[in-house]
């Protein structure tokens, strides 16, 4: 399954990769010391060097270093980003999905078997393979959940149990199954949807042990009656 970043992953991002979903490749490298175009300039020369020890940055054009929060922060548009670090989330989770598609475009691909009706697939059911076992909340036929797509886990997603539909309060998107997975995964290839449903569905039918039912063992004795 495709890596998802949260807040909390932000500090260990190398800058290195970060650079990479930027779209940016080192220049030349000396030891730990890797030479960058500037990604929030366009230089005629590679001014910025990224420290792989340090996992820090120095530009020489304007003297100035920092982490990756500092550089996210002179890269990102202000009128579309309030945080850098939304920023940073974005464009890292893209280039995790990116490579993990390219991935499976260059894997031998065999014929999956699916033996499973995705469109009668609970939603509530899919958000347990997902790994939320129960909602945050319930009023009436409704369940709130966290919503699996968002970095920050909002409990933002409602499943209407009646209707099999889905709806985030925050971002206004809704749907169905293939429509939360299209959220998850970014595919819009309908085998693709498919296997990955699957897959999570497959998952935590493995994971749940079915145990026998137990057998109670009459006593071969009669039961004493209780005296009163």
């Amino acid at each position: 399954m495709t890596m998802r970043y949260t807040e909390k992953d932000i500090c260990n991002i190398p800058l290195t990769e970060f650079m990479a979903a930027l779209g940016e490749k080192p220049v030349k490298s000396f030891e730990d010391m890797k030479l960058y175009y500037a990604p929030q300039r366009d230089d005629p020369e590679p001014m910025l060097v990224v420290n792989t020890s340090t996992n820090k940055w120095y530009d020489h054009a304007t003297d100035q270093t920092g982490d990756i929060i500092d550089l996210a922060a002179l890269k990102m548009n202000p009128m579309l980003y309030m945080d850098p670090r939304d920023f940073i989330l974005k464009y890292m989770n893209e280039y995790e999905l990116g490579k993990e598609l390219s991935a499976m475009a260059h894997r031998p691909q065999q014929p999956m078997i699916i033996n499973l009706d995705i469109k009668k697939v609970k939603l509530t059911d899919f958000m347990k393979a997902l790994g939320q076992e129960h909602p945050v909340a319930a009023d009436g036929n409704l369940r709130v959940y966290k919503a699996p797509y968002d970095d920050k886990h909002e409990p933002t997603m409602v499943i209407n149990t009646e209707t099999n539909l889905w709806r985030d309060t925050k971002s206004g998107a809704y749907g169905g199954i293939y429509d939360l997975a299209y959220e998850l995964t970014g595919s819009c290839n309908m085998s693709e949807l498919n296997q990955y449903i699957a897959g999570q569905m497959s998952g935590m039918e493995k994971s749940q042990k079915i145990e026998p039912p137990k057998q109670e063992q009459e006593s071969d004795k009669p039961k004493r009656k209780m005296r009163l």
